[in-house]
């Protein structure tokens, strides 16, 4: 490992001893190479002439302009960026009919719409599984219709600042998992079409989306797990308006909730629920709002056997006021992880908290402040 925490991969001359990787299988030279990105696996063609075209059928591909990205942040001149290219061209250009199981691409400084578009149909094309995409635009972009209606993905990554246009028709029959990053979902429609699309979805995330909707709607028939992530980096958002997102997931097992919340989510058919995680910070303004939210939240998740209030959630329940006494009664509840910081402002909304879990067998305090309180406990067994 360097000083700059880049990885070296470094060719040692071994003499007269026998090459014993050199003659292993292309199955197992493949799989031993899928473990290192793209641009490492092309220098193993200099090993001997057994290793010259091993590279160009790896099944895993990860192109990345990390290096352009890191000239720019030095200072330095940047490379040519046809470099970039036509390594990127070369290694698609060289393996023939080959599948792809997975493919990664990520432009954070390189951008040319038409040539990411043609990278990601010869994707679709290689059959491709695993499908990674980490785009950062300037101009409008669109993604191919093929990708749309691909017959192999199984996973899809999407880390895009743009608006996500998506066509009329959308046909995912294999696609488990949906990982949606830095997208605008345009409206309500299209956005369900894409979720309606997905035959087989068993989890979905969204991290730190924009919503520039009024209603969303998620309903899946196959959902298992569900994050949603719209915390952002860079403090509580400027809008004071939130999206309402209505959830219908009968079969969801696992739901990870994190942000504000400004937006309202109504739990709609959660009846498989099983472990939630929670995660509000201390609102800063309209209190009362996020309050009564995660009162919601927290009465849609009542069936739940494990959950985890990550956080500052208890901390907005005390703008809840006489909302705390519409908290629900949590049946099933055996095992509940607390992160609060225990005050005289606190005290109250914890404790109403607890005498709702009539069930918990197991009580996990973590990263809690015991200093400036004395409480007690009592748990009948």
């Amino acid at each position: 490992m360097s000083d700059t925490g880049q990885e070296r991969y470094v060719i040692q001359n071994m003499g007269d001893r026998f090459d014993y990787i050199s003659q292993l299988p292309d199955c197992i030279l493949h799989h031993i190479l899928s473990f290192i990105p793209s641009k490492d696996v092309l220098k193993t063609s200099v090993l001997s002439k057994r290793w010259n075209n091993v590279w160009t059928s790896v099944s895993n591909l990860d192109l990345d302009d990390a290096l352009l990205y890191t000239s720019v942040i030095d200072c330095r001149d940047p490379p040519e960026e046809t470099c970039f290219v036509n390594f990127v061209e070369r290694v698609l250009t060289l393996r023939g009919g080959l599948s792809i199981n997975r493919f990664r691409l990520s432009c954070r400084v390189y951008f040319d719409a038409s040539r990411i578009y043609s990278w990601v149909s010869a994707a679709v094309m290689h059959n491709v599984q695993e499908l990674d995409l980490c785009v950062f635009v300037e101009d409008p972009f669109v993604l191919p219709r093929s990708m749309f209606c691909s017959q192999t993905l199984t996973s899809l990554k999407l880390e895009i600042n743009c608006v996500l246009e998506i066509p009329d028709i959308i046909c995912f029959p294999r696609l488990k998992t949906l990982y949606l990053s830095l997208i605008i979902f345009p409206d309500n429609d299209s956005t369900q079409r894409l979720l309606t699309g997905c035959r087989a979805l068993e989890e979905l995330v969204i991290l730190d989306c924009e919503w520039i909707l009024k209603d969303l709607t998620i309903s899946s028939l196959t959902l298992e797990r569900l994050t949603i992530d719209d915390l952002p980096y860079f403090g509580p958002p400027d809008s004071d308006s939130g999206c309402k997102i209505k959830i219908y997931t009968p079969k969801l097992l696992y739901l990870n909730y994190r942000g504000y919340p400004l937006n309202e989510i109504f739990l709609c058919d959660v009846s498989s629920l099983v472990e939630t995680y929670i995660s509000v910070p201390v609102p800063h303004a309209k209190q009362k709002e996020v309050a009564s939210h995660v009162v919601d939240l927290l009465k849609g998740v009542r069936k739940v056997v494990s959950l985890t209030v990550a956080d500052n959630t208890i901390e907005s329940l005390v703008f809840a006021d006489d909302l705390l006494t519409h908290l629900p009664v949590f049946k099933n509840l055996t095992h509940l992880e607390l992160s609060v910081e225990i005050g005289n402002s606190t005290i109250g909304p914890l404790m109403k908290l607890l005498n709702c879990c009539p069930n918990l067998q197991s009580l996990h305090f973590a990263e809690v402040d015991l200093t400036s309180v004395s409480f007690c406990i009592k748990i009948t067994m």
